[in-house]
Formats: structure tokens, sequence, C-alpha cells
């Protein structure tokens, strides 16, 4: 049997659970440390004012509500039965423990939402969090916490304002895995400073984490970013439609294929998306990787190699 070009996580869902399943974007009213002061302010420079959410329609409305409305709407759009409630905007384990109970149980309340996703920052992890995440597996509900490393260079996540080092990342990572989370990395190709180099030196870190599954972001501009300022002024080169398939194709192949792919681009909500402009066009991103991995003769984990410290 040839190998798939690509193992994503969307196909891993509808093979465990015999149809689709989806993702309700909640925002839970939270903060970054690295934007109220508790180590830095502003945020990271790539993140917009809706800290990477999902956008504002359904903001502070109380987490059960929002999980009703958007259910409702996923079983118009989709005909989606089945549902992960993912926590996006900004850091949402960065709140006491027994405030992140009570958001996680209203997501939570009905058997239909099947797992709970957390997007959040390394050094917002520790071991108290991380329990009450665990508490929340079963056999019918999976608990997946989301991430970001961006990249391994530390000099160019100090010039995003990133307030937080990859020892951090790290760290936080085996917390996760130590108590059978399932691990989602987030990574960003194209951060001024980072090159091809070190992309997939990302990856290979990645693949020392025994990382359940992975984020692939381009560098995009979101006009209410810190960074559209500088990229206004020239001073953020953006990588062409072609550099960004190729490093992709490379990091996937060298990507172990047990960690799944959850995305392979990224862009701001049209109205705010300054480039690049290829971007916006998410399918034609996903084609060109897989043409690419073929003209290459790869496919995801081809060019995998154990890495020592994860005993292969």
């Amino acid at each position: 049997m040839t190998p798939k070009p690509i193992n994503y996580f969307h196909d891993h869902l509808i093979e465990c659970y015999g149809q689709r399943v989806q993702k309700l974007c909640l925002d839970g009213g939270f903060t970054c440390p690295n934007r109220d002061g508790s180590k830095s302010f502003g945020g990271c420079l790539f993140c917009d004012s809706d800290g990477s959410g999902a956008g504002k329609i359904l903001a502070a409305r109380p987490v059960g509500e929002q999980v009703a409305r958007q259910k409702a709407l996923c079983q118009r759009r989709y005909g989606a039965k089945l549902f992960i409630a993912y926590f996006q905007a900004f850091t949402n384990t960065y709140a006491p423990v027994e405030r992140l109970r009570f958001l996680y149980d209203q997501a939570l309340a009905s058997d239909d939402v099947i797992g709970l996703s957390v997007g959040t920052r390394a050094d917002c992890l520790d071991e108290q969090v991380c329990d009450l995440l665990a508490s929340y597996m079963s056999r019918s509900r999976r608990v997946w916490v989301e991430i970001g490393v961006q990249t391994v260079n530390q000099a160019t996540l100090d010039r995003m304002n990133r307030a937080e080092g990859v020892e951090d990342f790290r760290r936080a990572a085996q917390l996760v895995k130590q108590r059978n989370l399932e691990l989602v990395v987030h990574v960003i190709v194209g951060l001024p400073g980072d090159g091809i180099d070190d992309f997939l030196a990302t990856v290979d870190f990645v693949n020392t984490l025994n990382a359940d599954g992975i984020k692939i972001h381009n560098l995009y501009v979101d006009s209410r970013a810190p960074l559209a300022a500088l990229w206004r002024k020239g001073d953020v080169p953006i990588l062409s439609f072609g550099d960004y398939v190729s490093a992709v194709a490379q990091g996937v192949a060298r990507l172990s294929s047990r960690c799944l792919v959850h995305r392979l681009s990224g862009q701001a909500p049209k109205p705010y998306h300054l480039a690049p402009e290829w971007a916006l066009d998410k399918n034609r991103v996903i084609r060109a990787v897989e043409a690419e991995l073929l003209a290459r003769g790869a496919f995801h984990g081809s060019l995998y190699s154990p890495p020592a410290s994860a005993g292969g």
C-alpha cells in the first residue's frame, strides 16, 4: 500500500469516530502573561488583538451558551453530530485552577462533546493544571493541549516578544506527556530572522517530544498585530508561495508519521489579512505541499530519523 502523503488529524478523527468531528472555537475571557505585564506587554508581535482567536462573535457570553450556539451552527452547516470544545483565544490555562474547572465543565456538559482542546503557553502549564486536564480524560473523551513553540531559535523568539524560552516548552511538553494528554505543537515558518534550517530544526525538536500533532503556520501579517507596523516599513520579509511549500514538504518528510498534521497554513480573517496573499487559499497550499512531496518521492515521515532522546 502506498503511504499517504500526509497523515491528517481530520482523517484520524473520521477513522476513530466514523464521522466528521467539528471543533467549537470558544473564548474563555483569558489574557496572556506577556500582555498583562506579568512578563511583558503587547503580546507576541505576530499575535492579533483577539489573541489569535476565531473572532469575538460570541466573546463575553457564557461558555455554555457559546457551545450551544456553535453546535447549532455546525449542525446546520456541516451536519456534525460530534464536537471538540476548543479554547482558542489567548492563553487558556492562565487562571486559577477553580476558574479553569468552571469553564471546562461548562464546555463539556453534553455527551456529544467528545473532546477538550486547550491552546496555551508553556509557562502557563504546571502540575496542577495538567492534573485538572487529565481528570477530563475517559474512554469516551480525549484531551489535547496545544502549545506554541513557534521556533527553536531563541533569538527569534526574543525579537517576537515571546517572553518565554525553548526550555520552558520542553518542560511543559514533558508534563503533558507524563499525564497521557495529547500534545499538539504550533510552529511558524518564516519568522523574521529564521531560515529554513531553523524550521527543520524545530521539526526535529518536535520529534524529540513525542508530539501527537502539529500545526504548521506560515508567517502572516494581521493588521491588528504589532507586526503590521514593521511589515509596512519593509522590515518583515514574507516567504514566497514556492519557498513556503518547499520548506513545509521538507519538514513533513522529517516529521514522525505518528505526529498528525492539524494544519498546513494560517491566515488572518480576510478583512485584516495583509500578507501573504497566497495564504488566503488554504486548499491551494495543501495541494501544493502534497504535490511537492510526490515530486520529491517523499511522504510524511519518509525522512524521519528517530531522536536518541526519544528512544526511537
